[in-house]
């Protein structure tokens, strides 16, 4: 069992890493680690191979043949990389004939002396010729000096006499030679395959083998049964078993999903470039447990940060680095995948706060017309968070995500379509607002629910354009959204006394205590009260209620427009 497991075991590691390094191009390179990898994958899968096919023994054991002849002198090159060159040409040819010895003796067409010695031989060939050229000057040829050794001592007894330990030996010898290379040079993937995959597959071997061993019923019914259980339960399994390597031995706070949500919650809050520069910093440094530095341009490319930090360019508006953690905690390829996303999140937001700047120093040199088409334009980071809300339904509900994108064509046509017109009818007003509502329960899902109640008669009355989206964009941003238990937003109107009367409702949280107009930047209605005012003087109004739970924001509007 141990022996299977072991081959198995071996044979998915080399694999999947030998499928990692064809997608990187590495066996272009000629690398000599990226091909001792592909040659022992297929050692052990032709192994394993052998095992489940024993008609095809002798095709399978002549491939086996060729391929583990190619392993020792790969193993020669690995360790020595590009010192005695002749040396290693010359045992790869050494190699190669001796493995082409063996498989034509198990195809009966020569009979090879000491066959059953041949492999022990150049296995301690190469770890002598190791010894002899490799000049130890680092951690990983210092590890290579001792396994050199040990597999030196093992060709030696396997030649003494053959017993179950010097047969399986090599094969484990080769593992830690895979372990401490990958460890030392491809740190990444020896967390992600040797603790992750490895736990994972220890945990499932395990499994398995106590069903095999608890259940002795000749029915196998109960058996496979209980197998296809084990099959069901692995993904959850490997989801759970990667959380609490995460966590416990990675020191990971928080999972992709949990950072990613916490550090656009804070980005959203930023009020200028070095507040958002600040607040990136420290949420970085919260989620990835050491010290992060972020730049903006036109400052230079930072230096080299050194080993073992993360380093992404925000998209030419910058630069983001987190530090090498001084635990000596490694960062993963999952570490390196959700910084990569985070500084994306970042650009973007960026972009948004440069585009909140430039709108700032318009409100204060633009003209009144500059500024209405300004105010017209939907934010931005409506589009990204709505293009991601589709980017995640397409896999799933493609019809819908088909829909939202129609919705959200709708909501942008109008925008440059009304962006010149100062007035509008409020059935037009209304129908763009079910569009960017219906973006919006894309993207929320059963989180958002919406109401929508005009009266007929009041839905050729003239209004402002896009008077009504801010303060619908309000209550789903800063109410609904926030809602413990699903949010609601209702849009309703209706004419009283001629005045056209229209609320907006939500149940979030409310507005902060001392909340007044001059602090609503963020919330949008101060430009909605400063274009009432200045359209209607005072004889249209801007007014609101707000409590936990119970929100309502209300415009009064004359039915007829004024005289221009």
């Amino acid at each position: 069992m141990i022996t299977l497991a072991t081959i198995v075991f071996g044979a998915l590691t080399f694999s999947v890493l030998a499928l990692f390094y064809w997608r990187e191009r590495r066996f272009r390179g000629r690398s000599p680690f990226a091909v001792f990898t592909a040659v022992c994958a297929a050692a052990f899968s032709i192994n394993l191979l052998l095992r489940m096919f024993p008609a095809a023994a002798v095709p399978l054991t002549v491939a086996l043949d060729l391929a583990a002849g190619l392993i020792s002198p790969l193993l020669l090159h690995v360790v020595l990389e590009d010192r005695a060159r002749p040396v290693r040409i010359a045992y790869y040819a050494i190699a190669l004939c001796a493995a082409a010895a063996l498989a034509l003796d198990d195809l009966d067409l020569i009979s090879a002396p000491f066959r059953d010695q041949i492999p022990a031989v150049m296995l301690g060939a190469a770890a002598l010729l190791g010894l002899v050229f490799l000049r130890p000057a680092s951690p990983l040829q210092r590890w290579y000096r001792w396994l050199l050794l040990l597999t030196a001592a093992v060709s030696a007894a396997s030649l003494v006499e053959r017993s179950a330990l010097t047969v399986l030996a090599p094969d484990y010898l080769l593992l830690a030679f895979f372990c401490v290379t990958l460890y030392y040079r491809e740190r990444l993937l020896f967390f992600d395959l040797l603790i992750k995959r490895g736990a994972f597959f220890a945990v499932a071997l395990a499994a398995i083998a106590a069903l095999l061993l608890l259940e002795r019923t000749p029915d196998p019914v109960p058996l496979a049964l209980a197998l296809t259980a084990v099959c069901l339960a692995a993904p959850w399994a490997d989801a759970r078993l990667g959380e609490i390597v995460d966590r416990v031995f990675l020191r990971r706070r928080y999972p992709p999903s949990e950072a990613e949500r916490r550090f656009l919650n804070e980005l959203e809050l930023a009020a200028s470039q070095d507040d958002l520069r600040a607040r990136a910093e420290r949420c970085l440094a919260d989620i990835f447990q050491s010290a992060a530095a972020v730049w903006f341009q036109p400052k230079p490319e930072p230096e080299t940060p050194g080993a073992g930090a993360l380093l992404a360019s925000l998209q030419n508006h910058g630069w983001a680095i987190v530090k090498a953690r001084t635990s000596g905690i490694p960062y993963l390829s999952d570490d390196r995948r959700l910084f990569d996303s985070l500084a994306r999140t970042l650009a973007v937001t960026l972009e948004n706060v440069h585009f909140r700047e430039r709108e700032q120093q318009l409100r204060l040199l633009a003209s009144r017309a500059e500024l209405k088409a300004l105010r017209a334009q939907i934010n931005p980071h409506f589009l990204f968070n709505a293009l991601n809300a589709v980017a995640g339904l397409i896999p799933s509900q493609p019809d819908l995500a088909d829909r939202t994108l129609e919705e959200l064509a709708q909501v942008f046509r109008y925008t440059l379509r009304k962006s010149e017109n100062e007035w509008v009818r409020l059935d037009e007003e209304a129908d763009f607002v079910r569009a960017y509502l219906r973006v919006e329960q894309a993207r929320f899902g059963d989180r958002l629910q919406v109401a929508i109640a005009i009266d007929p008669a009041a839905l050729r009355g003239q209004i402002p354009a896009m008077c009504i989206q801010p303060l619908v964009e309000n209550a789903v941003k800063h109410g609904a959204s926030l809602a413990e238990r699903g949010g609601i937003v209702e849009l309703r109107g209706a004419i009283e006394e001629s005045m056209l009367h229209l609320q907006v409702c939500d149940n979030g949280p409310g507005f902060p205590p001392g909340f007044s107009l001059s602090q609503s930047e963020g919330h949008g209605l101060r430009n909605v009260a400063e274009r009432l005012r200045g359209y209607y003087a005072g004889a249209a109004g801007l007014g609101w209620e707000s409590a936990p739970g119970a929100t309502r924001v209300w415009l009064r509007i004359p039915v007829a427009p004024p005289a221009s």
